[in-house]
């Protein structure tokens, strides 16, 4: 997989792109045919890799840094 200066993988970044969008959970699970537990296991490891304890500020850091 490709790697983003923030080390997110492609898979997270789809999901952080969704996340973007206001996508819930289910929605991105239905969107990217995974389950719910995988977009919170993508989720969880975006805020870890990005620093930040939410979803507001992952998209927040993530466009600040050009990465969205």
């Amino acid at each position: 997989m490709r790697k983003t200066n923030e080390n997110l993988t492609q898979r997270e970044l789809e999901v952080l792109r969704l996340c973007a969008k206001g996508y819930t959970n289910t929605k991105i699970a239905n969107e990217l045919m995974i389950s719910n537990h995988t977009v919170k296991a993508h989720i969880s490891s975006i805020l870890d890799k990005l620093k930040v304890s939410c979803r507001l500020l992952a998209v927040t850091v993530a466009i600040q840094k050009e990465i969205l």
